[in-house]
């Protein structure tokens, strides 16, 4: 089978423009989000602000990865952390951990072996794991509970804005980051999780590209520079080999001249997929429950363990995540776990050196994925420049000085945030392939750890029994070992059947434990149909192109499937030749030419000598002339004569493609996803009900109180505006309300509570409108009689000397200010004829605007404008006098000379004195 691949392309992307990936131009803002097996960290980057991490609704810059279910309500974080070791089987957490994997997974297997409360199983139907909540109340998937959480990372991300003062509208573009030694169904499902929670990936990116891209982003570095980054995070261990270098670029596309630009390429890895910070948790828990059995048996006389406890077992991994971390900064700390189990707590002394000898035979495993990832980068430890240490596992000090004593002299840097840097590069790498940031230019290669190949047999080979003939099949790689990721290849074969193709990892050897081969099939038809349509047409069989893509998510996938038949044909057509005989007479025509213009030349040289007229010259001059004209107008004839001219045509036909999954683990089908989206839109619903609820009863809640402290505090004066039954009656219901909300108002909706709320506040709104109206309304009005006064008097001084406001517009304005005295003294009246309880015949906010009529006729009379008045000095008026006596004297003149007026034009002149003025 022929292979044809194209040369290997690194993906660069410089900013602003994304090669291999078409994002949204209208987006505002993109999140970087790092889905640790234990926290959860949100990067946020958009238009006109830096790079930053997002701060949850605790003001904390990391959120615990956990769900709490209780009593149909879900609690995220920090909220859920802080009832987790009440509520152990209720609470899940590190949920992206199990995504794509079986029971079987070693990161899943260890869950049991450590104890955890909350143990994944498999279901058949789901074909994938299934988290029972609650000893399987509820049951959730790794991909719905990760969806949770993901649109929890928006909650927090809105709530962060609206503190800032921004509204981001719906933020949907993400970069989600991923294990190094993420397989595809591992990534698959961790995409399958984003769309249920309505998210739109641009891509996925290994947890330590991103880190090295946030180390990388403001660096231009002269020189390669090959680091080592070392990543110890909660579940796992990672470590990459990435080489720093630069490149140029034009400065702009108008631009000759150039610049130099950071570059980024991961060369090798190496993993631990099991050791990180809680296996060394796990050490101190291991320790404790020793330690508590030997007391708890000693004491109650039985052989039970405290390790089938899981509130007892939660509360044990809690208190070790604190030693641990205690005992990366002191030598020794005190351990007292309260009341940890049948009323027994447990108090011991912890020094360092007792958890380094736990933990002493963790340390050859956490150095051999170092030698892992220089051998796949080709590399020794004396080309490294320097070594970065990122994630929370490399903080305990053991680790550091095994890490030290096998790298020598190399130092340990920590120059970037252990725990927020691949948020952040992740959230940068958004920004560069989204088209609509511009952003530091930077270029990107990383590598795929794991070989994929491709089998092809016959789709009906199965339906063949003939012994004679050999059955077709083929197989090549694909993408090779550590190859380059965001790159297509083209698999190209001569075939006349159907065929079905196989897409599996090459090398099931080299995967992490736990991790299957199968990644997709396809049925590909068409082939025999189109080539028995061209072995009609007498063709040969056609080649099949497949093309597949590795893309930037780590995804591989049948793009394009087609067959073309190259047809070679010859047809006659119609060519332009010259004839010989013109061909042999234009040659003569030319020696004539050339013999003449010999002619010429020599009549030229002996005109000096010869006498001629004018006349006679011109005549032999036009003769030469008109001879050569024809001489130049003679062309050659062509013939046409018939040839053959072979042509090529190309048959091409897009194949069908039916895609399906096979293996234990299987993507979420269109029908799953349609159920999980509906049943988180229901739970969101709930929970937005939950919240509207709480709000009710809390606002009912604070309104009782509010009525009962005002009725005590303010007594004297709400006596003078209620009687005593009125405040008896207020008095009653408000204890009414109180005990309502307290009984029968844990089961009541929120239609429920609201009309529980009204019922109280409309009787006791009217007594506080009443109190705030017994001083606010007299105050109003007498403001008002200030102001009629104080404004009458400033206009009867500014009409004085305005002439052109006429009688009628200032008897108008005296109408208006009278208008206004009788509306007070009118409600006056009917207010006084009211009992103080008895609700008021007008109130405060009523007066002031018994002075709009006034105010906007006396803004319509000042804007009025003043008549303008004709002025003439004495001198203008005797230049205009002496020029009218001229023109009259001047048309008298002319009436003697002329019988009657001779045009319109001197009847104006007479009419118009003064017209300059005019």
């Amino acid at each position: 089978m022929k292979v044809s691949s194209s040369a290997a392309r690194a993906l660069m992307w410089i900013a602003g423009v994304g090669l291999f990936l078409s994002t949204s131009v209208s987006a505002k803002a993109i999140l970087g989000v790092d889905l640790g097996s234990l926290y959860m960290k949100v990067a946020l980057v958009q238009r006109g602000a830096p790079l930053e991490i997002v701060t949850n609704m605790h003001s904390k810059r990391k959120t615990e990865q956990m769900i709490l279910f209780d009593q149909g309500t879900r609690f995220y974080g920090a909220d859920a952390s802080s009832l987790l070791a009440r509520k152990p089987t209720k609470t899940p957490g590190g949920m992206s951990v199990l995504l794509g994997r079986d029971e079987d997974h070693p990161s899943v297997k260890v869950l049991s072996e450590r104890h955890y409360p909350i143990i994944p199983v498999y279901n058949e139907t789901r074909k994938g794991l299934n988290i029972p909540i609650d000893g399987g109340k509820q049951s959730y998937s790794p991909e719905e509970l990760t969806a949770m959480v993901l649109h929890y990372a928006e909650e927090i991300t809105h709530h962060y804005g609206k503190e800032k003062g921004n509204t981001y509208g719906d933020i949907t573009d993400c970069v989600l980051t991923v294990p190094s030694f993420a397989t595809q169904a591992e990534r698959q499902a961790l995409l399958d999780a984003a769309e249920l929670a309505g998210f739109k990936v641009l891509s996925l990116i290994d947890e330590n590209t991103a880190s090295a891209l946030n180390f990388g982003m403001d660096k231009t570095f002269e020189e390669p520079q090959i680091y080592l980054f070392y990543n110890m995070g909660a579940s796992s261990l990672q470590v990459s080999v990435v080489k720093f270098h630069s490149y140029e670029v034009p400065e702009s596309k108008y631009s000759k001249k150039m610049k130099r630009v950071g570059s980024i390429e991961v060369l090798g890895k190496g993993w631990d997929a099991t050791l990180g910070g809680m296996e060394f948790d796990n050490r101190i828990v291991e320790y404790m429950a020793d330690h508590f059995n030997r007391e708890w048996r000693k004491a109650r006389g039985h052989d039970k363990d405290i390790r089938d406890i899981p509130r007892a077992m939660t509360k044990l991994r809690l208190q070790a995540n604190k030693v641990k971390h205690v005992l990366s900064a002191n030598q020794e700390i005190p351990v007292h776990v309260d009341s940890l189990h049948d009323d027994m707590s447990l108090s011991i002394q912890m020094t360092r050196a007792q958890l380094e000898e736990l933990c002493d035979d963790l340390m050859e495993r956490a150095v051999a994925p170092v030698h892992s990832a220089l051998v796949a980068a080709n590399l020794t430890l004396d080309d490294v420049t320097a070594v970065e240490l990122i994630g929370g596992g490399m903080r305990v000090p053991k680790v550091q000085s095994g890490l030290a004593a096998v790298l020598g002299e190399k130092e340990l840097g920590m120059h970037i945030n252990s725990d927020e840097s691949m948020a952040l590069g992740a959230a940068f790498f958004g920004a560069n392939i989204s088209t609509a940031f511009k952003v530091r230019q930077v270029g990107l290669t990383d590598i795929n750890p794991f070989p994929i190949s491709i089998s092809l047999e016959n789709l009906e080979s199965d339906k063949k029994t003939s012994n004679d003939k050999e059955v077709w099949s083929k197989q090549a790689t694909v993408f090779k070992t550590n190859g380059k990721i965001a790159v297509k290849k083209t698999i190209a074969f001569t075939h006349d059947e159907d065929v079905h193709c196989a897409l599996d990892y090459a090398e099931p050897e080299t995967l992490p434990t736990g991790s299957k081969p199968e990644l997709q099939r396809y049925k590909i038809k068409g082939i025999a149909g189109f080539a028995k349509e061209m072995e009609e047409k007498g063709l040969g069989k056609p080649k099949v192109s497949l093309q597949f893509e590795l893309s930037q998510s780590g995804i591989t996938s049948l793009i394009k499937a087609e067959a073309a038949v190259e047809e070679t044909y010859t047809v006659e057509v119609e060519v332009e030749v010259e004839d010989d005989e013109d061909k042999a007479s234009n040659e003569t025509g030319a020696a004539d030419e050339t013999t003449e213009r010999k002619t010429e030349e020599t009549k030229d040289a002996s005109a000096e000598t010869t006498e001629q007229s004018t006349e006679e010259a011109e005549k032999a001059d036009n003769e030469t002339k008109a001879g050569n004209a024809t001489t130049d107008t003679e062309k050659p004839k062509k013939k046409t004569k018939m040839v053959e001219k072979e042509m090529k045509k190309t048959h091409k036909k897009v194949l069908d493609v039916e895609e399906y999954h096979v293996g234990k683990i299987q993507p979420l089908s269109k029908e799953l996803k349609e159920e999980y989206k509906f049943n988180i839109a229901e739970l969101a619903r709930m929970d937005k009900e939950r919240m509207l609820l709480e709000e009710a009863k809390n606002q009912l809640e604070s309104y009782i109180y509010k009525v009962k402290n005002k009725l005590s505090d303010e007594e004297e004066m709400i006596s003078k505006i209620s009687t005593e039954e009125q405040r008896e009656e207020l008095s009653k219901l408000t204890t009414a309300a109180e005990d309502w909300l307290f009984d029968e108002g844990d089961s009541a909706d929120v239609a429920t509570v609201k009309a529980k709320y009204e019922e109280l506040a409309k009787p006791a709104e009217k007594v506080w409108f009443r109190l705030s109206e017994s001083t606010a309304r007299p105050e109003a009005v007498q403001a008002l009689k200030d102001k009629l006064k104080e404004t009458e008097e400033k206009l009867n001084k500014w009409f004085e000397g305005k002439d052109y406001i006429t009688d009628d517009e200032k008897a108008d304005l005296a109408s208006k200010f009278e208008a206004a005295r009788k509306w007070v003294a009118d409600k006056e009246d009917e207010q006084a004829a009211k009992a103080s309880h008895e609700d008021p015949a007008f109130s405060s906010e009523e007066v002031p605007g018994q002075m709009q009529p006034i105010m906007k006729l006396v803004t319509r009379l000042m804007k009025k404008p003043k008549p303008k008045v004709e002025k003439q000095d004495t001198a203008e008026k005797a230049d205009n006098k002496t020029s009218a006596e001229a023109n009259e004297t001047v048309k008298t003149n002319e009436t003697e000379k002329v019988e009657s007026p001779s045009d319109e034009k001197d009847a104006a002149e007479e009419t118009v004195p003064g017209g300059e003025e005019l």
